[in-house]
């Protein structure tokens, strides 16, 4: 929608103009970063090189919905870490309208009611009567699904079926099944030539590192954070591997807590912007070669 809008004022090629936006929101993503990361500057020059010049960047410099989805996340954690509850309503419901997943970052924001509210030295029954006496609150909790309940009215009004995101997955070979299936039927699939990972094991191993990093998220008593990354991993992954290493790659809260640890070392953290560089060269030459190759 963002992308029609600046369309029809610009004469400019569709793909340009998403190319230029989603570049905005990456750069606008690392803006927000900054007091997420608690203004640790060897994380958050890692994160930004990650998001920028990493090897999956290009997620984030193209017509995918990857740099709004980190952009609006990110907003969301630094309204919650502020304690301010509407804003972070109205940008879940942003999220929300933005990927399907979105939806679960509010749990994300009950999670942080709740805790203020322990620290006030509430009790845990008196929760519920505690939010319901602040309206505003509540309005912040009603409003976070409401970009998905709008895209569901969308659909119901364009082609007859509000839920047309969910039945149109048998196109994409999506079927429900057991996770640790598809973990396994992943990590199985090993190279017949060569050493390198083939696609089912990358995204297989993405969605394990994606996993291990929502535990240290929860280790680190971020379970809002945990539980939305987490849910963002499993949904998917009861249908099948497919867009995995996007998918992962796509949740700020995972690459935040990557940039901090990969920071806790100097020789490590350079090591790994040094690799972020190398790799956004590498894999500009190989999509350079792709495109040729098909000209």
């Amino acid at each position: 929608m963002l992308v029609a809008a600046i369309r029809a004022i610009f004469p400019f090629q569709t793909i340009l103009v998403a190319t230029i936006t989603s570049m905005v929101f990456s750069y606008a993503a690392c803006l927000v970063a900054w007091p997420l990361l608690e203004k640790n500057m060897r994380a958050y020059v890692l994160y930004c090189a990650f998001l920028l010049s990493g090897p999956f960047s290009f997620h984030f410099t193209t017509f995918l919905t990857e740099s709004l989805f980190v952009l609006l996340t990110s907003c969301v954690f630094l309204a919650l870490k502020r304690s301010s509850y509407l804003a972070a309503g109205l940008s879940s419901a942003l999220l929300s309208a933005t990927r399907l997943v979105g939806v679960f970052i509010v749990f994300a924001t009950v999670i942080q009611m709740f805790r203020e509210y322990r620290e006030r030295g509430g009790l845990t029954l008196s929760f519920p009567r505690w939010v319901l006496g602040r309206p505003y609150l509540l309005v912040a909790i009603l409003i976070s699904p409401a970009g998905l309940f709008a895209y569901t009215l969308f659909l119901y009004l364009t082609v007859g079926d509000g839920f047309a995101f969910l039945h149109v997955q048998r196109a994409f070979g999506r079927v429900a099944g057991n996770p640790l299936v598809f973990l396994w039927d992943g990590l199985s699939a090993v190279p017949k030539t060569g050493w390198l990972p083939t696609a089912p094991q990358w995204s297989a191993l993405a969605a394990i590192t994606g996993l291990a990093l929502s535990a240290v998220l929860a280790a680190r008593r971020q379970y809002g954070a945990a539980l939305f990354c987490a849910l963002c991993i499993i949904l998917p992954l009861i249908t099948n591997l497919a867009s995995m290493v996007r998918y992962v790659v796509g949740l700020a809260p995972l690459t935040i807590m990557l940039a901090v640890l990969l920071s806790a070392s100097k020789l490590i953290s350079l090591a790994a912007s040094v690799f972020f560089l190398g790799a956004c060269y590498f894999m500009t030459v190989a999509w350079i070669g792709g495109y040729l190759a098909l000209v």
